[in-house]
């Protein structure tokens, strides 16, 4: 088993590895900055040629540095770099900005390293790591979620997935969402084990629960959606107060005073930065702004409303058409594998046949169970990308959802072990006729997102929509 794993992780770095190249050389072979400067403006602004005193700054990496640092990840690197002083700023979490910050203060006083592009180089480091860890921990999600030696080529797939991400460029430039992926992802894992196949948590389980939330709360403050896995705890909450209903164990409330500490670990990833903005925007001001004044003050809130036009249909314009065509793969791939967890569990096909039946049936309702709890936030998002946000981002923001690419790896494995079998003839009944379909679509799928990641990553370069 050892060696499978090792053999499994050397493996996934090296697609990982060969990918990140190819992307990066879609970056280095850019044609130029396009119809924006900015990024270019700032260096000038920082004097950078008075500060590369080093030379450490070599042509390659300042062109890296200059091209991926695109679109809102000007905003990360600047707030990194002073902080947020306008209200506008406050729609991109503290969380990724302080981690740039912390290193690039770490690097100033151990090595004295001083660049303009210093933020930008240190961004794109965090996000290349935090994807590639990402990786690994979704292997192991996936692992836990669907056991036994289908689920660990399962498991292969989607962290496969992961890494040809539609996202693309996006987990490579210094922006919030691989970060986001990478806690995420490690919070969806501790949930999953703190779930017990003999259906008796232990205190040992129970404990994973509150450690869940402090990923998740981390994960919020990366990207704020990150607050939708308290959708998860919250399930699990309700359930266990019904469950309470038919009785009141100290197991049980053990586990709910778990979880309610995990909700309110994941709840401080989004209200920590909020209180710090209403202390720089409304505290001991004689004209606060009028978002102060609010029943629940929310700058989060205000700026995605004043600023960045968001809200209820506000996008659906005729002019946005082309960008819903192109939101609308991964939205209705995000809303189909969300309802493909509703079937999960009616038997024991998710685990290995040498198994007893007791046995693989009990894998096979905590595989659904566990699908469904973790498929709530990622329909969510994507209701919510489609009536109110720009649509668009939702090829990024997917990346930080583990279900669609379980989905995808599943329909991959069933559809090419009935391909490979003697039911591949015409005698197929309803049920293989199905997996077939879903095979076709997964593979489909695939390669939308490989020559999607790859176009996006031409244009995002060169600061071209859309992004």
């Amino acid at each position: 088993m050892s060696t499978l794993l090792d053999r499994s992780y050397r493996s996934l770095l090296l697609i990982f590895v060969s990918w990140k190249a190819l992307l990066l050389l879609l970056v280095v072979s850019s044609p130029g900055p396009a119809y924006d400067t900015s990024t270019a403006l700032l260096a000038l602004g920082r004097n950078a040629a008075n500060t590369d005193r080093h030379g450490l700054l070599t042509p390659v990496l300042g062109l890296l540095a200059t091209n991926l640092t695109r679109w809102d990840a000007i905003y990360f690197t600047e707030i990194a770099r002073r902080g947020c002083l306008f209200e506008q700023e406050w729609a991109f979490n503290l969380g990724f900005a302080s981690l740039i910050r912390t290193f690039v203060d770490v690097l100033r006083r151990t090595v004295g390293i001083s660049h303009a592009f210093i933020e930008s180089i240190i961004g794109i480091t965090v996000a290349h790591a935090a994807h590639g860890m990402s990786v690994f921990v979704l292997y192991s999600l996936a692992r836990a979620v669907f056991p036994g030696r289908k689920g660990r080529n399962l498991a292969f797939i989607a962290a496969c997935l992961h890494i040809l991400s539609p996202a693309g460029l996006f987990l490579s430039a210094p922006y919030g969402e691989s970060t986001h992926a990478f806690l995420s992802f490690i919070g969806s894992l501790l949930f999953v084990l703190s779930f017990s196949h003999s259906g008796a948590s232990t205190g040992h389980h129970d404990a994973l629960i509150p450690l869940s939330g402090i990923l998740y709360g981390l994960a919020t403050a990366a990207r704020s959606n990150g607050l939708l896995n308290g959708m998860a705890l919250f399930e699990e909450a309700v359930r266990l107060l019904y469950s309470m209903t038919k009785g009141i164990t100290l197991a049980k409330t053990r586990r709910l005073i778990a979880v309610g500490m995990a909700g309110i670990f994941t709840g401080l990833g989004f209200v920590v930065p909020q209180y710090i903005a209403y202390e720089q925007f409304c505290v001991n001001h004689k004209d606060p702004r009028a978002w102060c004044r609010s029943t629940i003050p929310s700058i989060y809130s205000f700026v995605q409303d004043h600023y960045w036009n968001n809200g209820f249909l506000r996008y659906w314009t005729l002019s946005n058409v082309p960008l819903f065509a192109l939101a609308g793969p991964m939205l209705a791939v995000m809303t189909y594998s969300a309802f493909w967890t509703l079937s999960v569990g009616s038997d024991g096909q998710q685990s290995s046949s040498n198994m007893p039946k007791m046995q693989i049936h009990s894998e096979a309702r905590l595989t659904g169970r566990l699908l469904r709890s973790l498929a709530a936030p990622q329909i969510t998002l994507a209701i919510l990308t489609f009536l109110k946000h720009h649509v668009q981002i939702i090829t990024r923001m997917s990346s930080g959802y583990p279900v669609w690419y379980l989905w995808l790896a599943h329909a991959l494995v069933e559809g090419h072990s009935l391909a490979s079998s003697e039911k591949a003839d015409a005698h197929r009944g309803k049920k293989e006729a199905r997996i077939m379909n879903q095979y076709r679509y997964a593979r489909m799928t695939v390669f939308y997102m490989i020559v999607y990641a790859l176009v996006q990553g031409a244009l995002f370069a060169s600061f071209l929509p859309p992004a």
